[in-house]
């Protein structure tokens, strides 16, 4: 590496801690907005680890505005860099390996994409990597322990060693697009049951450890997919979760670099898709015990079963150690985190408002929570992250119950079989059963007319929004607190109890969880 190109990344590093420093004190919103558009340039600059990083903070539709900044900043390297790199890679000039190379590009993190043809006519993308940005990537990987532990980090203990190893595993991976390919000719084997899926194919010869070469698939982008009509969006929706369900519970081999730009559609009629998969330089391994207790999980939770959450975290390598002060509203706290997988109804995931949610339950004790789990399950959380974020953009109501059971109940009395690990007495949780499934509102007027309503639990989040305004103004005349209400609810796990009762010259109301 040049000296001057050494420095001139080590600088950006090190204005990248600065930044983070920063990050970590900030008071008012213009000043976040002011350092967080700092913190993307920074990371787009400083190709590889940080680029990463920053791809995966702006994934959401309200940073969109931060991601075209952050692509702005991703600068290609100038075709002759890029031609000279796939010389010596070929040990011959790149004209007597392809047709035709495009000297426009895709910028990514770790490489950029140029497209192309062979000489038989077949179109191409090739992927190039940066040069020396292994050797980079390891030098801010080594770097990573000198960063402060700031905020949530430092507080509640979060175990960095292991979050490195669980990085520098994933992008040792990465650097190397022989392993890439590799992940992606057995990706191409194991989705090929499930339909409308389609994994470019790799040409393993023109493949070397900097550039990997595949057949072009044409497709458009999520951007183009957020435009087009609700039933149409829906269909792509549909196709996303298949795809992750399926690799996820079934394969336990799944895609886990959920980027919008990683993934394709391919229309042929009118409500008829495709969905394109590229990029399979991160690609997560589930274990079958992993996956298998994830199911128990949720279907403990549909039935309402008699079994212990703490037991099923414990299974998944959570520390149950820091769990015991959380242990009474771990039921509560689980049905909010697995509420897609449990409704019947089409579910939409810009109503799910998980993180306000888990901030009703257990506020700052999220992130005690959060540090109780083994570091790589942050790779599980991306992909939901990724998935969430692309059904959000897609506006989908779909019923994930119904897909599950599609394309898995086959395996379900495998999970159901399952033996969880056993808890010590004195790290005992309600079990899923204790939590209230119903909301009651029972009316008697003044004229002798009844209304009695049955609504889901998880109404109790919103009783002031379900309720008449009639009702609403006897509650209030009565000086009836309906937010400490919620509060208290919350903190007890959503267990069964009477709300409240009132009587007025209008009303008698009986409000409860059952």
């Amino acid at each position: 590496m040049k000296f001057g190109t050494a420095f001139k990344r080590g600088s950006n590093f090190l204005k990248l801690i600065a930044a983070t420093r920063k990050f970590s004190k900030i008071n008012s919103e213009v000043q976040d907005s002011k350092v967080q558009r700092y913190f993307i340039e920074l990371l787009g600059i400083s190709r590889g680890l940080p680029s990463k990083n920053g791809q995966f903070l702006t994934m959401d539709l309200d940073s969109q505005g931060l991601r075209k900044l952050l692509n702005n900043y991703l600068k290609p390297l100038p075709f002759d860099e890029v031609s000279e790199l796939i010389d010596i890679a070929y040990g011959k000039p790149w004209g007597k390996v392809f047709k035709i190379l495009d000297k426009s590009c895709k910028t990514a993190s770790l490489g950029q994409v140029h497209f192309g043809k062979l000489e038989d006519g077949t179109d191409v993308a090739v992927k190039i990597q940066y040069p020396e940005i292994a050797m980079a990537v390891k030098a801010k990987m080594s770097f990573m322990g000198w960063l402060p532990k700031i905020g949530p980090m430092a507080k509640w203990g979060f175990e960095m060693g292991g979050y490195h190893d669980a990085f520098w595993h994933n992008f040792s991976e990465e650097l190397d697009y022989r392993v890439e390919a590799a992940h992606q000719e057995r990706y191409r084997r194991k989705v090929c049951k499930l339909k409308r899926i389609v994994i470019p194919e790799v040409l393993s010869d023109l493949t070397q450890p900097n550039v990997l070469a595949q057949k072009k698939e044409e497709g458009f982008s999520l951007d183009k997919a957020e435009t087009m009509m609700p039933e149409q969006k829906k269909t792509m929706g549909q196709l996303l979760i298949q795809h992750y369900f399926y690799m996820l519970f079934r394969q336990g081999y799944v895609h886990s670099d959920p980027q919008p730009s990683n993934f394709a559609f391919r229309q042929y009629k009118k409500n008829y898709f495709v969905l394109i998969i590229n990029d399979f330089g991160s690609v997560l391994e589930v274990s079958s015990e992993f996956r298998l207790t994830l199911l128990r999980i949720i279907l403990a939770l549909r039935e309402r079963e008699n079994l212990s959450p703490l037991s099923c975290l414990t299974a998944l390598g959570f520390d149950p150690i820091k769990l015991k002060d959380l242990r009474l509203m771990l039921p509560a706290l689980m049905s909010v985190l697995f509420e897609p997988f449990l409704t019947e109804a089409p579910f939409n995931v810009n109503n799910w408002r998980i993180n306000e949610r888990f901030d009703q339950i257990v506020g700052d004790m999220k992130w005690w929570f959060r540090s109780s789990a083994p570091p790589q399950i942050i790779f599980l959380m991306r992909i939901f992250y990724g998935l969430i974020t692309m059904l959000s953009r897609l506006d989908a109501s779909l019923s994930w119950k119904l897909t599950m059971d599609n394309i898995l109940s086959d395996i379900y009395p495998e999970a159901r079989a399952l033996i969880l690990p056993e808890v010590d007495k004195e790290f005992q949780t309600p079990a899923f059963d204790s939590i209230a499934r119903f909301l009651k509102v029972s009316v008697v007027k003044a004229n002798g007319s009844k209304i009695n309503l049955t609504m889901p639990g998880r109404c109790v989040d919103d009783i002031e929004g379900e309720m008449e305004e009639s009702i609403k103004r006897s509650i209030h005349k009565q000086n009836i607190n309906l937010i400490a209400i919620q509060d208290k609810v919350r903190k007890s796990g959503f267990l069964p109890q009477t709300l409240f009762e009132l009587q007025d010259e209008d009303h008698t109301i009986k409000v409860w969880l059952e």
